[in-house]
C-alpha cells in the first residue's frame, strides 16, 4: 500500500529520532542537523526539533568544507517557520562550491537573505543560457548529465519561482520538470544517469519540484508523480528508514557508512544523516504543495 508523503515523512522522522542521542547521529553529518531541525519543524515534531537544534548549535562549523549553502537554506526556512530569531540566529556564510546545483542554491540564499544584486541576476541568467540544454536538462557541469542534480536544480527553481525571479524561473522550471517526466521509466525509476544515480537526495528533490509545479501550474502530471512516488515509497523499511541508494538488485543494508562499508553507489561525502533528513523535509513540503499550500 502506498502511503502519503506526510505519513512517510513522519515515519522517517520517528526513525531518525531514535538514531539521534545526546552525542548526535551514529555517523556525523555535515548539514544533516540543520535539515533535521527543518524537517521536524515542517512536520511539527517538537521533541525532534529541540534535539536537532541543540546538536546543530554544538556542531563544529569551522571546517572550510562545511556545507554552508545547505545549512543557510535550512535556517532561513526554519526561521520562517519558528518565528524565533534567537533560536535560529546565524551568520550568513557560503562554502563556494562551483558546481551548478550549489551555485543555484547560493543565489536562492542570497535572494532570501536580502543580498540580491545584478550579479545574482547575471549568474541565474548564465546558468539558464549556458548550462540548460534545449531539452530542459540542467547540467551540473558542461557536457555532464546527472538526473539527480537536474532534480535538485528543479528543487531550487521551485523556490526561486516564489521570489522576484518568478518570470525567469517559471518556464525554466516547467520545462525541466517535463524533461524529468520524459526521462522517467515505466516503473517510476527516474535517476539512472550520471553522478548520484538512484540516491534519495535526488528523489526527494524531484518529488518536491514536481508536486509544486504540477499543483501550482495545473500541468496534469498526476499519473507520472504517482508512479514516481510509488517507486520511491516502496523502498521505505518497516522501521521508517530509507536506503541512501534505491537498488533492488543489491539492496543496501541498514546503518551503513561510507568509511566502514563503501556501499554501492555512494560517494565519500554521502551519509544517511544528511540525506534522510533532507528527504523527510522534501516529503513534508510536497504534502503541503499537494494541498495548495506554498508558504
Amino acid at each position: 500500500m502506498v502511503v502519503s508523503y506526510k505519513q512517510s515523512s513522519l515515519k522517517l522522522i520517528e526513525h531518525l529520532n531514535t538514531k539521534m542521542d545526546e552525542n548526535g547521529y551514529p555517523d556525523e553529518p555535515s548539514w544533516g542537523y540543520a535539515f533535521s531541525l527543518l524537517a521536524a519543524l515542517e512536520l511539527e515534531h517538537e521533541q525532534f526539533a529541540a534535539k536537532s537544534l541543540a546538536l546543530f548549535n554544538r556542531q563544529n562549523k569551522s571546517s572550510a568544507n562545511y556545507s554552508w549553502e545547505f545549512v543557510i537554506y535550512a535556517l532561513q526556512r526554519a526561521k520562517k517557520l519558528i518565528q524565533n530569531t534567537n533560536a535560529t540566529s546565524y551568520v550568513y556564510a557560503e562554502k563556494g562550491t562551483r558546481m551548478v546545483n550549489w551555485t543555484l542554491l547560493r543565489q536562492l540564499n542570497r535572494v532570501n537573505e536580502g543580498r540580491d544584486s545584478l550579479k545574482v541576476k547575471m549568474i541565474l541568467w548564465g546558468i539558464k543560457k549556458v548550462f540548460t540544454h534545449e531539452s530542459g536538462q540542467i547540467l551540473d557541469e558542461l557536457k555532464t548529465r546527472s538526473l539527480q542534480y537536474h532534480a535538485f536544480c528543479l528543487f531550487v527553481l521551485a523556490e526561486l519561482d516564489q521570489t522576484k525571479y518568478h518570470p525567469l524561473a517559471k518556464s525554466w522550471l516547467i520545462k525541466g520538470c517535463q524533461h524529468a517526466i520524459k526521462m522517467m521509466r515505466a516503473d517510476g525509476c527516474a535517476l539512472y544517469i550520471g553522478r548520484g544515480q538512484e540516491q534519495i537526495f535526488g528523489y526527494g528533490s524531484l518529488v518536491f519540484a514536481l508536486e509544486y509545479t504540477n499543483t501550482k501550474y495545473q500541468l496534469n502530471l498526476n499519473a507520472s508523480i504517482e508512479k514516481l512516488w510509488s517507486y520511491v515509497q516502496s523502498f521505505q523499511r518497516e522501521n521508517g528508514s530509507y536506503p541512501l541508494v534505491l537498488n533492488r538488485e543489491q539492496p543496501e543494508k541498514e546503518n551503513v557508512t561510507f568509511n566502514l562499508d563503501k556501499p554501492h553507489g555512494w560517494y565519500g561525502y554521502n551519509t544517511l544523516y544528511d540525506y534522510q533528513p533532507f528527504l523527510a523535509y522534501c516529503l513534508g513540503r510536497a504534502d503541503k504543495f499537494k494541498r495548495g499550500d506554498y508558504e
